[in-house]
């Protein structure tokens, strides 16, 4: 008698944690790289990572790691680094990176080569991108004008994927 009344709360239990796994699935986010490849010339393309990250003092970034490609060859490999709402970043000032205690250098501001707005700053990240080993996640002290110096941190998927954009080839 009593292995009758354990089957079917057996078959409850396993029935609702199926609709619970189920719902979970449904409800979670796909996870897919943003890795995007943009032919600019017949023998040069771009590739970029695009994030939305905030800084600790809560503000919208948005984060754009891409290199060029010319001929099989990296012609550059740059961050830049988009300030929202009207964020004015300090220039011409490098760009701190550090993983953990670990300082891994400093980016240099190259945004006097281009003609981005104020509120932009585009930094030679190439040497940087070479020097992160995992993907322990990144602080970006990022030097804005008139304020004290505001910190981003790049989580470990944002960190995985540039490193991924670093073999792309």
């Amino acid at each position: 008698m009593n292995n009758l009344s354990t089957k079917p709360s057996l078959f409850k239990a396993l029935t609702v944690i199926s609709l619970c796994l189920s719902l979970i699935l449904a409800i979670s986010p796909p996870a897919f790289a943003s890795i995007h490849k943009y032919p600019e010339r017949a023998d040069r393309v771009m590739f970029r990572s695009v994030q939305s990250l905030r800084d600790t003092d809560d503000r919208a970034w948005q984060v754009v790691l891409y290199k060029r490609v010319q001929s099989g060859l990296v012609n550059s490999f740059n961050l830049r680094l988009v300030g929202f709402p009207g964020t004015e970043l300090q220039h011409p000032v490098p760009l701190n990176v550090a993983a953990g205690d670990r300082e891994i250098g400093k980016a240099n501001d190259i945004w006097s080569e281009s003609e981005l707005p104020i509120n932009v700053g585009e930094y030679d990240f190439k040497s940087i991108i070479t020097q992160v080993e995992s993907n322990q996640p990144l602080r970006l002290n990022l030097p804005v004008k008139g304020e004290k110096e505001t910190e981003l941190l790049v989580p470990p998927f944002g960190v995985r994927e540039w490193r991924l954009l670093l073999d792309t080839k």
